[in-house]
């Protein structure tokens, strides 16, 4: 598949077309990206199969290389539409169902589904999500040039947080195919060898020993349901627990797993 040109709407920008431009250079495209809303221009884009056409045009018909969804609701968000036509060439399969979920916040953003407006408008007003933050790049939406610069330093802030999301969902992929390979005390305290990064998310251990730069942590899934006691600072090798009890660390392995041990048995 080829390309030069890619041609997406002009004045306000927000996420889902900023972040499917940065996904299209992280699959390792090059192309003069345009910004307009001339019908004439668009008319001849959407025709044109050496042009790709995204978040404007009225036209959904990816063999064309054309990505709006404005006409349907029920289609994704430009991101959306951009990633699921190229997604083998932006991220390993095996992290595609994490980094899919990033993706996923995205559209939600973008076309208000599930009321995410009004679930978002409950949390604390400083909140910010990465639509929120990528929109904040906009100024005059009459000077032009000025748009089409914050446009493209828009991207380049897209370009980051789409490495470090796939970097996270390759670690991620690795935790899910590692997961199996834990050890599992009586008390139902789970031991990882490799740091995981998805315990929490199985709902099957209330407690995890996990490698830690300084030695050997243990966590707790929540501080709400548990937390690590504070007698664990008696051990020999202690190094910090954190005040909230969510985690501590202790310099020797062997220790550690001792001490989780003697934790009261908790289930799901």
């Amino acid at each position: 598949m080829s390309f030069t040109t890619v041609i997406t709407h002009d004045t306000a920008f927000h996420a889902d077309e900023i972040i499917a431009v940065a996904l299209l250079r992280q699959a390792g495209y090059q192309f003069e990206l345009i910004r307009t809303r001339a019908p004439k221009v668009l008319e001849a884009a959407v025709a044109d199969k050496n042009t790709l056409v995204l978040d404007v045009g009225g036209v959904y018909d990816p063999e064309m290389l054309n990505f709006d969804h404005h006409q349907n609701k029920e289609l994704l968000s430009a991101a959306g539409l951009i990633y699921e036509h190229f997604k083998n060439e932006i991220c390993p399969v095996d992290a595609q169902a994490f980094f899919g979920r990033f993706i996923s916040s995205i559209d939600v953003m973008d076309t208000n589904r599930d009321n995410i407006f009004e679930i978002w408008s409950t949390l604390p007003k400083g909140f910010k999500n990465t639509s929120g933050i990528l929109g904040g790049f906009n100024r005059d939406m009459t000077d032009a040039p000025m748009q089409y610069q914050q446009f493209l330093k828009a991207t380049d802030i897209a370009q980051e947080i789409i490495g470090n999301e796939i970097y996270s969902s390759v670690k991620k992929a690795k935790s899910e195919s590692d997961y199996q390979f834990r050890t599992v005390l009586d008390n139902n305290v789970a031991v990882f060898d490799q740091f995981s990064t998805v315990w929490k998310d199985k709902k099957e251990h209330i407690f995890a020993v996990l490698p830690h730069a300084n030695g050997w942590q243990l966590q707790t899934v929540d501080t709400l349901v548990a937390v690590v006691p504070e007698r664990i600072t008696q051990l020999d090798g202690f190094v910090f627990r954190h005040i909230s009890g969510f985690m501590a660390v202790v310099k020797d392995k062997a220790v550690l797993v001792e001490f989780a041990r003697s934790l009261d048995r908790f289930q799901f």
